[in-house]
């Protein structure tokens, strides 16, 4: 049997600790053991039959499980928000409760959510440096003029930070406007800041692509399962 070897921050990771930034502070911070002893390095490597240990706690390396769901309009993402009325893990099954949302996607918002168990490819798709594109499909108010478009792809500044998109397609202008728009960094609420300083208040945002992978025909509150990580493989960075 062909024994895989990995880095260490990878391996805490893959096991569904938690993300692989979070890894390394664990790491660095003295409270990860290897077969007993002490190891302060990242990029120390191991393999399935080491034993690993997170302040006392004994990992084990999980089958790598994805979701992709999509999430209605009034669904919290977080999991730690007691006060939400309905959140994302609500809608899923007793045994994928455990997975975490990969990103962000307002109460207020729908469409696409990946949720998954595996903390490295989660760093993948969120870090800024892997510049993953996020599609989204959006209803603005108000006619939205090309001086605009224009506007919004070269970038504005909104408290501290820069907002812009990648790519901005028309699809309908009456009244208000249905465009689709690609970006590929996330800042908070970043297209309603966007569209609300150019003066076309968002009325509807729902995220059709993240990556490779897109929303497809799920209904919203729909999910489907990935498990097995064959088909993410194309998630390299450039």
């Amino acid at each position: 049997r062909h024994h895989q070897i990995m880095r260490l921050n990878h391996y805490i990771a893959k096991s569904g600790l938690c993300s692989r930034r979070r890894a390394d502070c664990l790491i660095k911070e003295g409270k990860v053991e290897v077969n007993g002893q002490r190891v302060c390095l990242p990029f120390f490597p191991v393999g399935e039959d080491d034993a690993v240990r997170v302040e006392g706690r004994a990992l084990r390396l999980k089958q790598p499980t994805y979701i992709l769901l999509n999430k209605p309009i009034g669904v919290t993402v977080t999991r730690s928000d007691k006060f939400a009325a309905v959140k994302v893990t609500d809608l899923l099954p007793k045994g994928l409760k455990s997975l975490y949302p990969v990103g962000r996607l307002d109460k207020d918002s729908g469409g696409l959510l990946i949720l998954t168990n595996d903390g490295d490819f989660c760093y993948r798709l969120t870090h800024p440096k892997f510049s993953v594109e996020k599609e989204y499909q959006l209803k603005l108010k108000g006619e939205l003029r090309e001086s605009d478009c224009q506007r919004a792809k070269r970038g504005i500044r909104d408290g501290g930070d820069f907002l812009k998109l990648s790519r901005i397609k028309i699809l309908q202008r009456n009244k208000d406007t249905i465009c689709r728009t690609v970006i590929s960094e996330g800042k908070k609420r970043h297209l309603r800041r966007l569209f609300k300083r150019l003066g076309y208040p968002v009325i509807d945002l729902q995220r059709i692509r993240v990556g490779k992978f897109t929303l497809g025909n799920l209904k919203p509150g729909e999910y489907r399962i990935i498990v097995g990580d064959a088909d993410l493989r194309p998630l390299q960075s450039t």
